[in-house]
């Protein structure tokens, strides 16, 4: 089935279409998940709300841009509005904690460990620095999805790449 069959198919709310949708990009859609959230059932209920979320509101797909990032958008915002519910992020940051910048990226990082060290980030740092790092959100749109002050996204950033940058130092060090 092309990628266009698949959409009418949806729209017809064809079961065998709809299934090879969530088989196409549920694993993309697992790998967002898996980011913003941090426990793998947080992380599988976010993915079942996104593809119902998709099912639900296919009629809304309007060839613009691809039908791929349509559901990774989706994925990203159904975790998002959990994650709202339930994150304070203006009490996220330690006030005895130090900024650093961060300078460079090692790029020859697998996703699991990126996974790892962003796991070990507070639900706020770790929600910016996804929209921020990931998936290219500007701190104006950051705040305006968050219901959070530019100031707070920044400051949320700034602290992940501190903390970041101090759990893979850390870790590169033990190892020597």
């Amino acid at each position: 089935m092309t990628e266009q069959q698949l959409i009418q198919g949806c729209k017809k709310e064809d079961r065998l279409a709809q299934n090879r949708v969530y088989n196409t990009y549920g694993t993309k859609v697992m790998g967002i998940c898996k980011r913003y959230m941090k426990d793998h059932e947080r992380a599988e209920e976010m993915v079942m709300n996104t593809f119902l979320t998709v099912f639900k509101k296919i009629e809304q797909y309007n060839n613009q841009g691809s039908f791929e990032g349509w559901i990774l958008r989706i994925a990203v915002n159904c975790c998002l509005m959990e994650l709202r519910k339930k994150t304070n992020f203006k009490n996220e940051i330690s006030t005895d904690d130090i900024a650093i910048a961060v300078t460079d990226n090692d790029s020859n990082l697998l996703d699991n460990d990126i996974e790892k060290m962003l796991n070990c980030l507070p639900e706020g740092a770790r929600i910016v620095f996804n929209l921020y790092a990931i998936e290219g959100y500007k701190h104006a749109e950051i705040a305006e999805k968050m219901g959070i002050s530019e100031g707070t996204s920044k400051s949320q950033l700034s602290y992940a790449k501190e903390k970041l940058k101090k759990t893979f130092f850390s870790s590169q060090i033990l190892k020597q």
